[in-house]
């Protein structure tokens, strides 16, 4: 396994911080997308002329290998629905400055797709790929994700920078491969109950909703249609929005996703 955090930032990280937070005194956002990039995610949602050539087993549940024409991916969706985000953001000057994104996919290993900072026009070629690794080992990812957020949190302080509660905003299908997430429930309480972080937990396809909600304080994990894949971004920059037009420290009530977003 390969769950690792740099918790002393290297020289080179220390000047590139300070650059960033010298040309944009904004609070900051903390946005940590950790988005399943298991074997299942190349699960078929469309196509023409489908076949189904035999089963395999992957992430805890039986998956059919279709094979077909003009072939949709639920990857394929997801990144849609990541550049949907990638563009709203870019659209809006002061969103821009304060949304501090990062991407981090995850399966049997994680890799950090793309490092905490602003959004930027290259960032409209990021695209995820589904590993060959048919685990996913959820609840390691989220303790990774929360020392991440942490170290991006002192980075904040080290540099007199405010910033909004964060968010970690994760998105899965299949079943979790190990227990760790069920040892984070506690831990994860506390941070939402103190509000020290916001937590949005997407499954998709025929994914285990119960196993998630330990990983899911505060709001209940809600099922996507992988259909909607733009329609659920779309949302979440739209709330990255409202959040950013606030003070920090202050409750924002986030308006519901749109309701064909969880038509499964």
């Amino acid at each position: 396994m390969m769950f690792t955090s740099a918790t002393h930032p290297t020289k080179q990280e220390q000047l590139a911080a300070m650059r960033e937070f010298s040309n944009n005194t904004n609070a900051r956002l903390p946005v940590l997308f950790l988005l399943d990039a298991s074997s299942s995610m190349n699960g078929i949602v469309r196509g023409d002329n489908q076949h189904i050539l035999r089963q395999e087993y992957s992430d805890g549940i039986n998956w059919n290998i279709v094979t077909g024409d003009n072939m949709v991916t639920r990857m394929d969706e997801l990144n849609v629905g990541l550049q949907r985000f990638v563009s709203d953001i870019l659209a809006d000057p002061l969103v821009k400055l304060a949304a501090d994104v990062a991407v981090i996919t995850f399966a049997r290993t994680t890799t950090t797709v793309k490092e905490f900072g602003p959004i930027r026009e290259s960032d409209s070629k990021l695209k995820i790929t589904a590993s060959r690794e048919n685990e996913t080992l959820l609840g390691e990812a989220v303790e990774l994700a929360l020392s991440e957020l942490d170290s991006r949190k002192r980075t904040y302080r080290a540099h007199g920078v405010e910033f909004y509660q964060p968010w970690l905003v994760v998105m899965t299908d299949g079943v979790p491969t190990s227990a760790r997430h069920r040892e984070l429930e506690e831990r994860l309480k506390v941070l939402t109950i103190n509000r020290k972080l916001s937590v949005f937990v997407f499954g998709i396809g025929r994914t285990d909703l119960s196993e998630l909600s330990c990983i899911s304080p505060g709001r209940p994990p809600m099922q996507v249609n992988d259909q909607k894949f733009p329609e659920l971004f779309a949302w979440l920059s739209r709330s990255v929005y409202m959040v950013s037009m606030s003070m920090p420290g202050d409750g924002v009530s986030l308006t519901p996703p749109p309701e064909d977003v969880w038509q499964v």
